[in-house]
């Protein structure tokens, strides 16, 4: 260290001594801040790049969207997800899923990201040629309802192409809280799917494992942060990793589709 480095330290410390003596409480105060802003850093970091990992979505990608979902939608979610009490007590009884459900998923359920928005899983992902065969499964039931839906891209994910009630319908109440959005494929990350469904087909599909709740929903701080809520019926399907999961996947979103337009015709 040269001499003129020595003097500038020892004129730093004399001024924080100093400082120190004049602002103790200001002074040990900042100490502590930074000692646990460096001791939280790595937990930080390592939280951001899992933000990032998920893939575009409807959250920004950016250290603002990571503070938004980390610090201020943290706040407001929950985290027991598969509860289906609300849907016991519900009055609507219709379901549109077949008599033989609810099918139990083989394992255990997918370990999913520490994130409300975006909802995504973290393990149990499908391979490259099971996404693809999804992606033309959903397509093409989309195609072949064309009177009943239209695909455009997704009000709530942005960078996907999603199933909305056709415009020539009138729509219910949950139709219309949903910006007429029926389901979605996560394309860009997991493949997991958001579908809005009957509340006793939730019920189904939560109690067999093969989905779950948004930590958003119920939320009414929602509505007045971002002009609207989150509804219970609002369900995430898991990631399916083979053809028999694909055939489960579709039967899901076929529900979807139906509750939504309110038809018991939707081809398959």
């Amino acid at each position: 260290m040269s001499q003129l480095a020595v003097e500038r330290f020892d004129q730093l410390f004399k001024f924080l001594s100093g400082f120190a003596d004049d602002h103790k409480k200001v002074f040990f105060s900042s100490c502590a801040a930074i000692v646990g802003l460096a001791a939280f850093t790595p937990t930080l970091v390592q939280d951001y790049r899992l933000y990032m990992s998920y893939g575009a979505n409807g959250s920004p990608q950016t250290i603002r969207g990571w503070l938004v979902s980390t610090v201020l939608l943290r706040s407001l979610s929950s985290w027991e997800l598969v509860n289906t009490k609300m849907y016991e007590s519900n009055d609507d009884r219709r379901t549109w899923l077949p008599d033989d459900w609810p099918r139990k998923r083989r394992e255990s359920r997918p370990v999913m990201g520490t994130h409300p928005a975006p909802q995504r899983q973290l393990s149990q992902l499908p391979s490259e040629a099971t996404k693809t065969e999804l992606k033309r499964q959903f397509y093409a039931l989309a195609k072949k309802n064309e009177k009943l839906i239209q695909l455009r891209p997704s009000a709530f994910e942005k960078h996907t192409q999603s199933m909305f009630v056709s415009d020539a319908i009138q729509v219910s109440q949950i139709a219309a809280e949903t910006l007429r959005e029926i389901s979605h494929i996560h394309s860009t990350g997991d493949h997991s799917i958001h579908v809005t469904l009957a509340p006793q087909d939730c019920k189904k599909v939560l109690e067999s494992g093969w989905g779950l709740r948004h930590p958003l929903d119920g939320a009414k701080s929602l509505k007045y942060l971002m002009g609207g809520t989150i509804s219970y019926q609002y369900v995430l399907v898991y990631a399916p990793r083979n053809p028999e999961e694909i055939e489960t996947a579709i039967e899901v979103v076929k529900a979807s589709i139906g509750y939504m337009t309110g038809s018991r015709d939707v081809r398959s």
